[in-house]
């Protein structure tokens, strides 16, 4: 009885977890929206990164030199607070560096599969390898990603983006190092 009991709230649990939006699933595409919303975007992800952790939340919007960005915080498991500003125009979504005191691209709805871009400041190089990639995590497979290949300072990474729900992981010599979770 107990035991029964016990998966009916392991369940009920998961699923009210499960639900990013109204009406949509943990690991189902979204029809509508994109691959990096950021209007859009209205729910907390916690997502793993290595042995750790981090909270991302939309928290509002921002001027910078005129432009009005949206914010994202992330709480990292020790704390650590770090800031991501973006905005979207005319299908392409900027992405302000607070470091650099510069603006990169970060995704264009133009971009097909082999266009490669690099940030303002050329440190960072990025490429798309798909539109239907796949990525297995210990919560979902999820098919038809779009997949960047991104090589940055800190690393070589594929990035991967699901219709509607943004990122979802990242994988580093083809062992995964990131991936959201369901769980808050």
């Amino acid at each position: 009885m107990n035991k029964t009991l016990l998966v009916c709230l392991l369940l009920v649990s998961y699923n009210s977890h499960s639900q990013i939006g109204e009406g949509q699933k943990f690991c189902e595409e979204s029809k509508i929206g994109n691959y990096f919303p950021v209007t859009s975007y209205n729910f907390n992800k916690k997502i793993f990164w290595y042995k750790t952790f981090y909270y991302e939340v939309k928290k509002g919007t921002k001027i910078i030199n005129g432009k009005t960005y949206t914010e994202f915080e992330q709480e990292w498991e020790d704390k650590r607070i770090s800031l991501l500003y973006f905005r979207e125009e005319n299908g392409v979504i900027y992405q302000y560096n607070q470091d650099t005191k510069e603006e990169s691209i970060r995704y264009s709805i133009n971009f097909k599969e082999g266009d490669k871009w690099e940030t303002a400041d050329g440190k960072d190089h990025y490429k798309i390898i798909s539109f239907t990639g796949e990525l297995r995590t210990p919560y979902c497979i999820y098919k038809n990603l779009l997949v960047i290949e991104a090589k940055v300072s800190y690393g070589n990474f594929k990035f991967y983006y699901f219709r509607g729900h943004g990122y979802i992981g990242a994988t580093k010599d083809d062992k995964l190092v990131s991936c959201v979770t369901p769980e808050r």
